[in-house]
């Protein structure tokens, strides 16, 4: 048997499950690594009950000991648990495809430029795990490390739940079309307090999107 290619130091790191076609299956921990199997565990009990033997992808998000992508097997499955068998890992590429959900989110940049700490109103264009792009009216350099304050909230009627992630710019892209400026930026680290609620979040935002294919295919 081939040795598990993660430890258990990778416990309660967030992951996201796909089908080898990167579609979305679900978010959730990892509860314990095994030499046999992953487990993976849903507190909200929202993991979709699979077939013995399907093929899965899983991101593993750990900013301390680094990206993993991981495919493996169903062994078990259950509402709030998945256990994944004959384990291998994919090549560091395969960290690009996280899962990324689009949306226009407004939110506020927080920045310094040569004195004090300016604040930025900004729409953000997608975000995942790892990252999020955003469009400004102001241009920032690539490797300005910024923050940006979200409300996380995924219920309108709820108080607003206001996270700030400490991002670094990697890619600038231009729109010659309006002259409009967005930039692509990772997260420095995952603040634990923030990591379910962002999870919860882009899980929501997910779900809504799949909900406004399906009834826009109605009308096709």
């Amino acid at each position: 048997m081939a040795d598990m290619p993660i430890g258990n130091e990778y416990a309660q790191s967030v992951c996201e499950i796909k089908s080898m076609d990167n579609a979305l299956v679900a978010i959730g921990r990892i509860k314990r690594v095994t030499e046999e199997y992953i487990r993976i565990y849903n507190g909200k009990n929202e993991l979709r009950v699979l077939n013995f033997g399907e093929e899965l992808k899983i991101n593993i998000f750990n900013t301390k000991l680094g990206f993993k992508v991981v495919v493996g097997k169903v062994y078990t499955s259950t509402e709030g648990e998945l256990s994944v068998a004959d384990v291998s890992i994919l090549t560091d590429r395969e960290r690009r495809n996280f899962f990324r959900v689009d949306m226009e989110l407004d939110a506020t940049v927080i920045y310094r430029d040569r004195g004090p700490s300016h604040t930025l109103d900004i729409k953000i264009l997608d975000m995942s795990l790892s990252g999020l792009r955003f469009k400004a009216n102001h241009e920032f350099k690539e490797g300005s490390i910024v923050s940006v304050e979200v409300d996380l909230r995924t219920d309108k009627k709820s108080r607003s739940k206001l996270e700030t992630f400490p991002c670094k710019i990697v890619r600038i892209i231009e729109n010659e079309k309006n002259n409009e400026l967005q930039f692509g930026c990772v997260f420095t680290h995952e603040p634990d307090e923030a990591s379910d609620s962002l999870c919860s979040f882009l899980f929501k935002k997910q779900r809504e999107f799949l909900n406004s294919r399906k009834n826009d295919n109605m009308y096709l």
